[in-house]
């Protein structure tokens, strides 16, 4: 569906530093305060992917209007608004919907799902709080449980009913409390995150062969490099600046700013020499080419440039505009074209589980011991940069722990296959196998044996036989 909502984000100060205008080029204010509220509560980053999310519902909600159905409106009663949202994830989001005892409706997840379920969800129910906190929305919020509210007054009730405090739950002597579902009108059940495996080494390559049949120019090529060696995000690879590069000697490594970090440099990013010789003659070419003003790589880094160049603000990839390259620009115009070309369908974001998987297989193929194994994969999880780096490593072990025992399987097969063609090549010599122990053989085995053997023959001695004596 062609989205007719359109974004432009403005610079310098002001109360809405994006706006948003509908399909008849008019400003769609609700949309716009919720995006100046949205950039005040987290970032600006959020508050453009919230967008690209709402956006697809609203251009939803206005086409069936157009198409002569029943008006709709952002702002109907909830009922109504509830009953839309359901239509839209059934329809356009493929996902399944049913009606829960309690009230609230679960949503499953199918093959057809969008991966922004989730995003949608939470970016609908923040649109309706800040309506709300505006006085633009008078009823409820349709994206709350309507029971939440008497649950959560009951369980404040019942808590403060006189009776004396409870035991830690974690004594192990009081049954812990019943933890309550979230107070979300629709809630996704059967949801966990696992990471999208790509274990394919021609991945890249794949990819930038693509990109060479629809015309990538060297900037393109550095970035899709810089994603797969240094498994960074595309925001962050856009997003690097000559002064990031500088800062870590010029040579293949990067400060980078982080998820969640707001611009601040937190972290480095480290992609192969090859690529920082490529990098260096992209900026002294296609980046001049984008921008005449700018000068070379050398007269940047030797203070020769105009006094008011600020090279903190000298972005290391542009838009044919001059501007600095956004990660919609790249994944959009360039990665998903690409991917067209070479016959695959991947997200840009697959770059970093692929290098994700790469680094863990070589830590597996490579180290020593398992100490030296878990050592690297600390290693492995301060460099991503994860906060909770074990669980989200865990992830992955789910496709490797499947893997290397597979790994200790061919040895075992290897083994038998090894023992039953020696013993093929045995009796193809004319060797027979040795005969199977009679029962006589045994029984003088164990009476040879239990001289030597103190506990058999005080066993033999209970049995009311001592270790000499006639077995028959």
């Amino acid at each position: 569906m062609e989205l007719g909502c359109r974004i432009v984000t403005r610079s310098g100060p002001g109360c809405h530093p994006v706006l948003v205008f509908d399909r008849r080029n008019e400003l769609h204010l609700p949309l716009t305060i919720f995006a100046g509220e949205a950039v005040k509560r987290s970032s600006s980053g959020t508050a453009r992917l919230y967008l690209n999310a709402l956006i697809p519902f609203f251009d939803w909600i206005e086409i069936d209007q157009s198409n002569g159905r029943d008006h709709r409106s952002w702002n109907d009663p909830p009922e109504a608004i509830r009953q839309r949202v359901g239509d839209y994830l059934v329809e356009r989001l493929k996902c399944k919907t049913k009606e829960h005892h309690a009230g609230f409706q679960t949503v499953s997840l199918t093959d057809g799902t969008r991966t922004t379920i989730r995003v949608f969800l939470s970016a609908l129910k923040l649109f309706y709080r800040i309506m709300r906190t505006q006085d633009r929305y008078k009823h409820a919020n349709p994206l709350v449980d309507r029971l939440s509210p008497i649950l959560a007054e009951v369980e404040c009730r019942t808590a403060g009913n006189g009776l004396p405090p409870r035991i830690p739950e974690t004594s192990g002597v009081v049954p812990p409390r019943k933890r309550r579902l979230s107070d979300s009108y629709f809630k996704l059940v059967g949801e966990s995150w696992t990471p999208q495996i790509i274990d394919d080494p021609e991945f890249p390559a794949r990819i930038l062969r693509g990109g060479c049949d629809v015309g990538w120019r060297l900037q393109e090529q550095c970035i899709t490099r810089i994603l797969f060696e240094s498994g960074c995000r595309v925001s962050e690879a856009v997003g690097l600046t000559l002064r990031d590069w500088a800062a870590r000697g010029m040579l293949q490594e990067a400060q980078a700013f982080s998820k969640g970090s707001h611009g601040r440099r937190v972290k480095f990013i480290r992609f192969s020499a090859a690529t920082a010789k490529l990098l260096r003659r992209c900026f002294d070419t296609d980046r001049r080419q984008l921008n005449p003003d700018c000068y070379r790589l050398d007269v940047n880094l030797h203070g020769t440039r105009d006094p008011g160049a600020n090279l903190p603000d000298v972005p290391l990839f542009l838009t044919r505009r001059g501007t600095q390259l956004t990660a919609k620009t790249f994944r959009e115009g360039c990665w998903n074209p690409a991917c067209r070309a070479a016959g695959i369908e991947a997200d840009v974001h697959q770059a970093r589980h692929w290098y994700v998987t790469q680094a863990m297989r070589s830590i597996y193929e490579t180290s020593a011991s398992q100490t030296d194994i878990d050592r690297r994969l600390r290693e492995l999880i301060e460099y991503m940069g994860w906060k909770s780096g074990w669980e989200t490593l865990q992830a992955y072990q789910h496709y490797f722990d499947p893997q290397r025992h597979s790994e200790i399987q061919d040895r075992l097969h290897q083994r038998l296959d090894a023992a039953l063609k020696n013993e093929l090549a045995r009796r193809s010599d004319g060797r027979s196998m040795p005969a199977a122990p009679t029962a006589a053989s045994q029984a003088s085995t164990v009476e040879s044996n239990s001289e030597c053997d103190p506990d058999l023959e005080y066993l033999l001695v209970l049995g009311g036989k001592r270790a000499g004596d006639d077995r028959r």
